[in-house]
């Protein structure tokens, strides 16, 4: 999530400093990523320095430059002006560069058989006046300890990047992350000011939800705005969109992108008069194709929402439009949609298509579905005033009503969570900052969630809220009480930790295996008890639960002769099994030895272990 601090001070009256801000996201668990300038395109244009220019080899009217860009190498540009001589400070653009004057781009060029790495531009290519005779002439004073670095100064502002958690779709807008700011004290959350509209006509285009099994969409807002002249956004759109690191595209999209990132109500905006007749959104039928926006055509499965009309899919609900109800500078009439889709729906969909949309990220996390209306407001308000267009009435089809989701919650819970307590009035200011309608019964407060946190559904949640806000830094650390009262262990512990010292003090080496054993193994120790088959073994060699300790110390014991272990001794304590039933395990303990005794010892002869040294044991 990307945002500037000027555009969050559009949502939040505040005097804090950058720095103060910054650190709070942080203390309410909106992670700060970075903070710093988003890279423009006029930072590839660089103060230069001609090193030695000379006559093209192939052209009398270019010359040849060895340019100083500040790196390590000069670069080789070929340049026809006549004004370009040794020692000269100039305005370099790479390869990549788009030229102010006529947006066109860089690349590496051989010019009559001589290799030009970008060129040397004129005040009029940089559109700095209309000098075009000649490259730019810089002022040695002015510039001669500046070659390298970036002509134009970046006067964007800093953008905040944000790494927002799944249970947090309501901070992938910026009014979610300044009600955020305003709950922990950093200012004052701005209230919306009514929109008001002019749009008295009906939506004449009709729209409607078929109630497929596994419908996606339960909402689908809508209103047509008629005689609109798209055009190209105003500048504070466009410096807006830019300062994120996008691409402006033309007015209707900028502001249904806009309202997106603003209130985090994603749209969607249909060239009306390429509706055939209505829209209808239902759910798709295997084979169905369609081209989306991305220029890829999608084959399309069972049961995912599309949008259509009475010639076929027209976008997937919620994830990605198509190209043939795209607007474009030359649509007159719009339907713009403003519409909820359910994640789990999004989800599947985007994940059997491979489609990954800024749309679909806030879908799939779970958008309020109550901000149907002021995303047509906004939208379509701010589309009148730049595009012109008369608003018609605003069409809502809903297949279910939204409830209001509530909790009980014991105030007393609090502090036995978080080990320390605050006053009941500041737990009733920070719910309600938050969003939460809160009314107070004695001990207990009565909680209805906004709709726009569908991550809240248990008491342990409001916890969570209440902690973040406050700061984790109030929950104090406690060092464990060192004087010990009564014995760690218990008879049954203290039992097997003894049988470990004891056997281990013989000379056997301990192992921990696993209470799974290759059958085989298992038939050769099982006694009377009943084989114990596993449903989904991890491998075919652990098929069966064990029916006695020795199945696997007798499998270890071979893979350390097979290594070349001589003299071998080991013992386990661990589960086996009698039956599945419950009570039918036991905890024993068993011993293996192997090799020669004494083998090491001058004074006795050494023979193999037999069934005597077991017996001693």
């Amino acid at each position: 999530m990307k945002f500037t601090i000027g555009w969050l001070k559009e949502h939040l009256d505040t005097k804090f400093k950058d720095s103060e801000i910054i650190e709070k996201l942080n203390d309410v668990g909106l992670e700060v990523e970075s903070f710093e300038k988003v890279s423009s395109d006029l930072d590839n244009f660089k103060v230069a320095k001609i090193i030695n220019a000379e006559q093209h080899p192939n052209a009398d009217k270019l010359k040849v430059c060895d340019v100083d860009i500040g790196e390590q190498d000069t670069v080789k540009v070929v340049c026809g002006a006549a004004n370009a001589k040794k020692d000269l400070l100039t305005v370099y653009a790479g390869p990549g560069s788009v030229i102010p004057k006529n947006n066109i781009k860089l690349t590496v060029s051989k010019i009559r058989g001589v290799t030009s790495y970008g060129m040397l531009c004129s005040e009029s290519e940089l559109n700095l006046s209309d000098e075009s005779d000649g490259i730019t002439e810089l002022k040695s004073n002015k510039y001669s300890d500046k070659v390298g670095k970036n002509f134009f100064k970046n006067n964007t502002e800093k953008v905040i990047d944000l790494s927002i958690t799944p249970n947090r779709p309501d901070c992938l807008g910026v009014r979610g992350v300044a009600r955020d700011l305003a709950a922990a004290g950093v200012g004052k959350l701005k209230h919306t000011s009514n929109i008001n509209i002019k749009n008295n006509e009906a939506q004449k285009i009709k729209v409607s939800i078929t109630k497929d099994k596994n419908q996606g969409c339960t909402i689908f807002g809508s209103c047509l705005i008629k005689d609109v002249a798209n055009k190209e956004s105003p500048k504070w759109l466009k410096d807006k969109i830019e300062s994120l690191g996008q691409k402006p595209i033309s007015a209707i999209v900028d502001i249904t992108n806009y309202v997106m990132l603003d209130l985090n109500r994603p749209l969607h905006a249909y060239d009306a008069d390429k509706i055939d007749k209505e829209i209808i959104v239902r759910n798709s039928v295997k084979g169905e194709t369609f081209e989306a926006l991305d220029n890829k055509e999608y084959k399309l499965d069972n049961d995912m929402c599309v949008i259509s009309d009475k010639s076929g899919v027209l976008g997937l609900g919620g994830i990605i439009g198509g190209t043939r109800s795209g607007t474009e500078l030359n649509t007159k009439n719009i339907l713009l949609e403003s519409a909820y889709f359910l994640p789990r729906s999004i989800r599947k969909t985007s994940k059997l298509l491979n489609i990954d949309t800024d749309a679909k990220f806030r879908f799939e996390r779970g958008i309020d579905p109550q901000s149907i209306e002021i995303g047509l407001k906004k939208a379509s308000k701010l589309i009148t005033e730049v595009c012109g267009g008369k608003v018609s009435k605003f069409d809502i089809q809903k297949i279910i009503k939204n409830k209001k989701n509530k909790i009980k919650f014991k105030i007393s819970l609090f502090e036995r969570i978080a080990g320390f307590k605050i006053k009941d009035k500041e737990i009733i200011k920070i719910l309600t900052d938050l969003g939460f309608e809160v009314s107070k019964k004695k001990l207990e407060l009565e909680l209805i969630i906004p709709s726009w946190r569908p991550d809240i559904t248990q008491p342990i949640d409001i916890v969570e809220e209440i902690v973040r806000i406050k700061g984790y830094n109030n929950i104090r650390t406690l060092e464990p009480d060192k004087t010990r009262f009564k014995a760690a262990l218990n008879k049954q512990q203290k039992l097997f930790h003894f049988l470990q010292r004891s056997v281990a003090s013989k000379g056997y080496f301990e192992t921990i295996t696993w209470s799974f054993t290759d059958s085989k193994l298992n038939s050769l120790f099982k006694e009377n008890y009943k084989e114990i088959k596993i449903v989904n073994p991890i491998s075919s060699e652990l098929d069966v639960l064990r029916n006695s300790i020795f199945s696997n110390l007798t499998f270890y014991l071979k893979k350390n002769l097979d290594r070349g272990f001589r003299d071998v001794s080991l013992f386990e304590i661990g589960p086996i099994f009698k039956d599945n039933k419950p009570g039918e395990q036991l905890t024993v303990i068993g011993a293996i030895k192997s090799g020669k005794i004494s083998r090491l010892n001058w004074n006795e002869e050494n023979r193999p272990v037999d069934v005597f040294d077991a017996k001693k044991m």
